[in-house]
């Protein structure tokens, strides 16, 4: 693979470069957090780092990494040229107290990319505003919200298993306004 150039690459091709380059190895690993937001909000939200999942050890995952020159601290991975952090969460996939188990396929420039769905990016960033009122997840929510079909539904049985159906319809009230604004 010929070298890339790291320094200007977005969050959305850098995280498929990751993945393909981690596919190469034989590791499985799932984009989660704000790089999702980013991505699915095409870049109105900024994120610094690229979370993802995978249910392999760091050391696999340190040497498939080196190949694009990341060196590893502790779980993170930087590059000297790359604007962005790679950070390798803990399993499992969740959102809140929820498993996650279907995700969203990308096709990108540098390749694939396997991340999570836009009503569970949601989800991820509605447990955030529920569990700490983070209002800036809340924010990101409804970025995703605005560009992307939400399985409403699935969102609303999620958050009443998660004890927080009053809170959801501060989130679906924003969503409706931010919509009839639009229309």
């Amino acid at each position: 693979m010929k070298p890339v150039d790291l320094s200007h690459i977005d969050v959305a091709n850098l995280a498929s470069l990751v993945y393909e380059t981690l596919q190469r190895h034989k590791i499985d690993a799932v984009l989660v957090g704000g790089a999702c937001v980013a991505i699915y909000s095409h870049n109105r939200y900024q994120s610094s780092d690229l979370d993802f999942v995978t249910y392999e050890e760091l050391k696999p995952v340190e040497k498939a990494l080196a190949k694009l020159g990341f060196k590893r601290a502790g779980r993170c991975f930087s590059h000297s040229h790359c604007p962005y952090l790679l950070d390798f969460v803990n399993p499992p996939i969740a959102v809140g107290n929820e498993p996650v188990r279907e995700f969203e396929r990308l096709e990108l420039p540098f390749g694939a990319l396997k991340l999570l769905t836009p009503t569970d990016c949601v989800k991820d960033r509605l447990a955030a505003f529920f569990y700490w009122n983070d209002r800036q997840a809340l924010e990101q929510a409804l970025l995703v919200a605005e560009d992307h079909s939400i399985h409403l539904p699935d969102l609303q049985r999620w958050a009443k298993a998660e004890g927080y159906s009053q809170k959801l319809e501060l989130f679906l009230r924003q969503m409706r306004s931010s919509r009839s604004k639009e229309s």
